[in-house]
């Protein structure tokens, strides 16, 4: 295909007019200077559609090539991307048990998962989950075919659209392998646990006019038990176990607290918890199968056809206790004789003959891109390209050993005997009341859109390059719950069903303005501007913009900065989703208030007609609460756009007097109005009963007449929120050679300056809502390269914080330590060893999560692990 004459503009840098005070850190080093050819030709890099012929540009951008990637035991982009130090937050993956159902995401800054937007060579990728989903599932991007990952740290939203608010991954795949390679990867946990195995195909053909590359992965991920970690399975004084007062055989409250059957046909206060560890998933298993092809065809010399074929079936299960039932009030009249005399009561009871909870989801995702691209020699010369991307993402789900209520509550009245003796239900009264839920759901996405790039005119400094076009979208989603779940006769929460879509039209144009050149202390002066003018069915019109400017000093020292506006679309499950319910971890203020009248909550809660004796135990101690309090979130489709600020100052150095060091640090900013969020619910629980009645009518908080617990609550969600972040990345880079080997080290380092939400200082903070907010996050790198091996030695480390509800518990820096070794064998075969947490590091005790005493999404729950790999290739 017929090449550009290079471009003699300067590299792309951005600073927000009037406000380059604070310095600013970028990811990539400066590019030594090169002579270049007539035949170079120019790319596009993360952040920007001008084609240019230098890496470089106004955004701080990482790269992680392959070779980083291939010196660790990844087999999910997830596991990539959430060792970032860019990553925050409690994004789900593998060690998401309760509520993740399968999907992996990536969390930039700890914005959100919704708020990274996630391209595959620069274009779209589907949303993917269970149905209805806004964000896309990492786990449909298979690892064998990456050749780099992008990760650009600032909004994008002028060049990309809707969800580039914290900022955007892009997932480069191979397009010009030529040959046959046969990975094979297997590991475990040095506990005999975890056993996952990985076999990847890659075939590829380079011809005379283009090109064709094929690959096929196999992942299988097993199972890692709570109870087969003493961290886990064992609370902080010892008493191992997750106790819950929903136990089997059932408890009985007429008003006078929880009493369960003594075993002699009488009752006493219940003194007996159930350990639901032992049931529960830490790391869940899962299957999946990937093809993937990329082809591309010169039809003339200036004119190529390509194609871009995903496809991904995700199998995925996780596991819980039996299923609780709750809330179940048994009028008196279908009651056998008893203590309660002439009341009703409340009954509860753990279904532990049933087995436990299992959910499987079967999802497949489809992704194709086809297109033209080409180079129009008119003028100073256009590249261009048209394209069309259709993706697709099904998925059938399963909740088995499930309650009906309706059945349950006529079970009990033909035989109350048999529900409050105690003992074990029969085979045919579990039979008659359990059941398996399925769903079904999923997400489309139609995608059209045309390109062009070149150059306009010269300045005296230079050319203006350009690059314009425009887009046209389409999005829709469903997900149909089980008919007996939308009715609410089930024992897990109502859900009704979703089902909606919006299209969305753009026009965009950027362009990159040389200003001075070859002056003293000016090798390069460039400014940068863009903007996006969008239409979107669901909400009307708007234009977001970016500015900026680029100063290279020299060779050595550069300064940039971007400052833009973004915008996040509501989703279709924030414009179109139906109610449901959520059994979020939460703590009731009430609980046991009575035992202290000092408490900051006891007023309201006598206030609000609870007996004193709510929570306590006979002996008047507190009884241990259940964690879990179920929530209905609900949504509307009144909802506006996400609208945000970002600011990003650096610098980057590459001294002369050290051959191979680069140093880049950037300062970046964040402010996100009118936030789409769910309202932070323990928050808005404490502030109701500190005197806060607009809190309690928010939440609507409804109690049993006869137990005081909370039996409904709502969590609205809503465009009120706001999200102010800033922090600092530095990046050191040095390579070298010594000793006839090469050397290479990076270290990267994030200083998280300000988080704040709604209102809550989430600096340097921990819990399991909300997961982890480091104020500091470091990784480093050291490889040694010889001709026959590969030396990787990694050090990873997630700074101290406290428990954000229990503020004064300290919660300690964890540092896990990665350690690889790659043995060339011959030019075709490689071997390889390597073990993850070298040193067993254990996930950091928290009081605020009672499930497993930690928060999986943040910290390593495997434990050391030790892995092989093989690789052949001819």
């Amino acid at each position: 295909m017929k090449k550009q004459n290079p471009i003699a503009f300067g590299i792309q840098y951005a600073l927000y007019a009037g406000i380059a005070t604070s310095p600013f850190i970028a990811t990539n080093a400066l590019a030594e200077e090169t002579q270049v050819s007539e035949n170079v030709e120019r790319i596009a890099v993360t952040g920007s559609r001008i084609k240019r012929q230098d890496m470089e540009t106004a955004s701080p951008v990482t790269t992680i090539n392959a070779d980083q990637i291939a010196a660790g035991s990844y087999t999910s982009v997830e596991q990539i991307l959430q060792e970032t130090t860019a990553s925050a937050g409690a994004a789900t993956g593998a060690a998401t048990n309760n509520g993740g159902r399968g999907v992996a995401n990536v969390d930039l800054r700890g914005m959100g998962a919704q708020r990274t937007l996630v391209l595959v060579n620069g274009r779209r990728m589907v949303n993917s989950g269970t149905g209805a989903d806004s964000s896309v599932d990492l786990n449909t991007i298979p690892v064998a075919m990456i050749e780099r990952i992008e990760v650009l740290k600032d909004g994008a939203s002028a060049v990309y659209g809707s969800d580039a608010i914290a900022g955007v991954i892009n997932i480069i795949t191979r397009s010009d392998f030529d040959g046959f390679q046969l990975d094979a990867q297997v590991g475990m946990s040095d506990k005999g646990d975890g056993e996952t195995g990985e076999l990847n195909l890659l075939w590829g053909n380079n011809f005379d006019r283009g090109n064709i590359v094929i690959g096929a992965t196999y992942v299988n991920r097993g199972e890692v038990m709570q109870d087969d970690r003493f961290w886990s399975n064992c609370g902080p004084y010892g008493d191992c176990g997750g106790w819950s007062s929903t136990i089997p055989g059932g408890t009985i409250n007429w008003g006078d607290g929880w009493h369960q059957p003594d075993g002699n046909g009488g009752y006493k206060p219940q003194d007996e918890y159930f350990n639901y560890v032992p049931y529960s998933y830490l790391s869940t298993p899962q299957e999946r199968f990937s093809l993937t092809a990329n082809g591309k065809y010169e039809i003339t010399n200036d004119t190529a056809a390509f194609v871009e074929a995903l496809y991904t079936k995700r199998q995925s299960d996780q596991q819980m206790a039996p299923a609780p039932v709750t809330g179940v009030v048994i009028p008196n009249a279908s009651l056998p004789s008893g203590p309660w005399g002439d009341k009703d009561v409340e009954y509860r009871r753990r279904m532990e003959e049933a087995g436990p909870r299992t959910f499987e989801q079967d999802t497949d995702t489809y992704r194709i891109v086809a297109g033209l691209e080409g180079y129009l020699d008119i003028g100073r010369g256009i590249d261009w390209d048209v394209s069309y991307n259709y993706g697709r993402n099904e998925a059938v789900s399963y909740a088995n050993n499930l309650v009906r209520t309706s059945r349950l509550l006529d079970s009990v009245s033909q035989n109350p005997g048999e529900w409050v003796s105690g003992d074990p239900l029969s085979q045919d009264t579990l039979d008659y009341i359990m059941y398996n839920d399925r769903s079904e759901g999923g997400n489309e996405m139609h995608v059209a859109s045309l390109n062009f790039s070149g150059e306009l005119f010269d300045l005296p400094a230079g050319a203006i390059a350009f690059a314009a076009g425009a887009e046209y979208r389409k999005e829709k989603g469903w997900f149909t719950p089980d008919e007996i779940t939308q009715a609410g006769d089930s024992s897990q929460s109502q859900q009704d069903a979703t089902a909606g879509e919006y299209d969305t039209t753009a026009v965009y144009a950027e362009f990159s303005i040389p200003l001075l050149a070859d002056k003293p202390f000016v090798e390069e002066l460039t400014a940068e501007a863009a903007v996006r003018y969008f239409d979107y069915s669901s909400f009307g019109s708007d234009a977001t913009w970016k500015l900026g400017l680029t100063w290279k000093v020299n060779e050595q020292v550069m300064f940039r900065s971007v400052a833009s506006t973004a915008f996040r679309a509501p989703s279709i499950s924030e414009l179109y989703g139906g109610n449901v319910g959520s059994f979020d971890y939460l703590s009731d203020p009430c609980w046991g208030y009575g035992a202290d009248p000092d408490s900051p909550f006891a007023a309201s809660c006598a206030a609000s007609g609870l007996d004193p004796n709510y929570g306590l135990a006979g002996d008047g101690s507190v009884m241990d609460p259940d964690s879990q309090i179920e929530v209905t979130w609900t949504s509307g489709g009144d909802l506006k756009p996400e609208e945000a600020k970002t600011l990003t100052v650096g610098t980057v150095l590459s001294p002369n007097f050290i051959d191979g060091l680069s140093l880049t640090i950037d300062y970046w900013q964040f402010e996100v109005e009118n936030a789409l969020v769910r309202i932070d619910r323990q928050a808005y629980l404490n502030d109701c009963y500190t005197g806060n009645q607009n809190a309690c009518d928010t939440l609507n908080i409804q109690r049993s007449d006869v137990s005081g617990q909370i039996s409904y609550m709502e969590a609205p969600l809503i465009n009120a929120g706001y999200q102010n972040t800033s922090g600092v990345d530095m990046n050191l880079n040095y390579k070298w050679v010594y000793g006839a080997h090469d050397w290479a080290f990076n270290w990267d380092v994030t200083r998280l300056l300000e988080f704040e939400q709604d209102g809550i200082d989430y600096t340097g903070t921990l819990s399991g809502m909300n997961g982890g907010y480091a104020e500091w996050r470091q990784n480093a790198n050291l490889m040694v390269k010889a001709d026959d091996w590969t030396l990787s030695y990694s050090v990873r480390m997630i700074g101290e914080m406290t428990d954000l509800q229990s503020p004064d518990f300290e919660v300690p820096a964890a540092w896990y330590h990665n350690v690889s070794y790659m043995y060339h064998i011959n030019r075709n075969f490689d071997l390889t060893v390597g073990v993850n947490n070298l040193f067993d590091e254990t996930p950091k005790y928290t009081p605020s999560y009672s499930d497993v005493y930690t928060v999986p999404e943040v910290y390593d729950v495997m434990g050391r692990y030790v892995y092989t790999k093989v690789s052949y290739r001819f």
